[in-house]
């Protein structure tokens, strides 16, 4: 345990201020994943250190390196860490962690062992290269939780929660939330008062209201350490709180996801607290609004139908009738747990988690039993809400799998695909307005997951890109929360 041995001999705050450092460096470029190179210090050539190797730094791996360093080690240390010693515990960490994810998987079968293993690594590290999400995702819970309860009497003012704890209005608590993502860009530390410019000040904005906000980010040393979730509470509580009382900002990326995603995750805790319901259970309503008003922005009311209650027992929500196809969805809103979003997680939450699709499969294809084809082709989909970073070829062969365990009873799987909003709100943009592309789309679509061809990109979002479909046109109509 080389890392482990290392780790605890520097000081625990530097060791969290250089990971900040590189992590903010990678946040501000623009560039999720940097190569840095090392010289041996020992061999002075020519005028120069000789390159002994280079290293990728990636920002998930900085956190996994904040929490051990907050597990293993203390403020009192005296050996104060540098760069160079920083990166040196990078590259034992690497091994360790290699070491550990083996482990983890030595015992199962090669394509169960594959299975879980990109299933882990595409949760934890995609979302720190697609961060771009994030504002989409921050606009959608908006609309979710403000925009539409206001407009439907029927779905529960969620906002009124948060409005009641902080005295601002929702959109006051949402662009304070981004402005404490800006100040992190520029800061290890939150260190009040900052100087608030009219644009904010102008929205009744100040440091006050900031640093209370800043309090549901803030976290122990003590509580990290002895927290089930481990590294994992970090996204939860971006922000330690240091021996000399100082607020230090663990990652850049870790305070992007919760500053756009905290209208959600705060709103969660004071329902459960206030009304002693899920929230996600309450949501689902305000989702299925959500996908009308996408359906209705771009399409003619004769192409769409959301199947009524009486005949939805069996069957799926809506239905979408095109020249060439018919394309059912189902639609789910839920969010994968956090502590499964790594390479070392508990296996049967997994499995649980995929086998819950189950009964999405079925009532797919009992509509598709139900409806008329009419000689097109039946496309299905389940819809989620969250973002699904994994090939849903792999995930249909894995409940395909944990069905066939269950059962003796058939399972269709044709024409099945996971998609998530953001997917599925371009798909519906290109139907409404180049349904020919849209044709060509899925035909690729088809045939490579026939095929199970993974070589090429077989993801809604990576044939988007191939055929030049780059933007979400949708979300533009949506309020995006920016400082700039």
């Amino acid at each position: 345990m080389i890392f482990l041995n290392n780790i605890k001999k520097y000081q625990l705050s530097r060791l969290l201020e250089i990971s900040s450092s590189f992590s903010q460096r990678l946040f501000n470029n623009e560039e999720p994943i940097a190569r840095i190179f090392r010289y041996d210090q020992s061999r002075f050539l020519r005028g120069s250190y000789r390159l002994a190797g280079s290293t990728y730094l990636v920002p998930w791996f900085l956190v996994d390196i904040s929490y051990y360093a907050i597990k293993c080690s203390n403020d009192f240390r005296a050996n104060i860490p540098s760069e160079h010693d920083f990166l040196n515990i990078y590259r034992q960490f690497l091994k360790y962690d290699e070491q550990l994810t083996s482990s983890q998987y030595e015992k199962l079968k090669s394509t169960d062992k594959l299975f879980y293993m990109l299933f882990g690594l595409s949760q934890k590290s995609f979302w720190f290269q697609e961060r771009h999400r994030l504002i989409s995702m921050n606009a959608r819970f908006y609309e979710l939780l403000y925009e539409i309860p206001k407009r439907h009497t029927t779905i529960p003012q969620f906002y009124r929660h948060i409005e009641n704890k902080y005295k601002v209005d929702f959109e006051t608590y949402n662009i304070s939330s981004i402005a404490l993502l800006y100040i992190s860009l520029n800061n290890l530390y939150y260190r009040f008062p900052y100087n608030i410019g009219p644009k904010l000040g102008n929205r009744n904005i100040d440091n006050d209201l900031l640093s209370t906000m800043l309090f549901d980010y803030i976290e122990d040393y003590g509580n990290v350490r002895k927290n089930s979730l481990e590294s994992k509470q970090l996204y939860l509580t971006p922000v330690v709180r240091t021996s000399r009382n100082e607020l230090l900002a663990t990652s850049a990326f870790l305070i992007a996801r919760k500053a756009t995603t905290n209208l959600y995750w705060e709103t969660r805790n004071l329902y459960r607290k206030s009304e002693g319901k899920e929230l996600n259970q309450m949501l689902g309503g305000s989702f299925e609004i959500y996908v009308d008003e996408l359906l209705a922005h771009y399409l003619p009311r004769h192409m769409y139908e959301r199947l009524p209650e009486r005949r939805k027992h069996k069957t799926s929500d809506i239905v979408i009738t095109t020249n060439d196809y018919r394309i059912i969805t189902e639609q789910k809103f839920s969010m994968l747990n956090i502590s499964l979003q790594d390479t070392v997680f508990d296996i049967e939450k997994v499995d649980n988690w995929l086998k819950s699709y189950i009964q999405a499969v079925k009532q797919l294809g009992e509509t598709s039993n139900q409806i008329d084809h009419n000689n097109k082709i039946i496309i299905k989909l389940i819809l989620f809400f969250d973002d699904l970073y994994i090939a849903d070829g792999l995930i249909k062969e894995r409940i395909l799998h944990l069905y066939k365990e269950e059962t003796a009873e058939d399972i269709d799987l044709s024409n099945v695909f996971m998609i998530d909003i953001g997917d599925y709100e371009v798909l519906i943009y290109l139907i409404a307005r180049n349904e020919g592309l849209f044709n060509k789309i899925m035909r690729v679509k088809l045939e490579r997951d026939s095929k199970k061809d993974y070589s090429k990109g077989v993801e809604f979002n990576q044939i988007f890109q191939e055929y030049g479909v780059i933007e979400n046109e949708y979300i533009k109509t949506k309020k995006l929360f920016r400082l700039d």
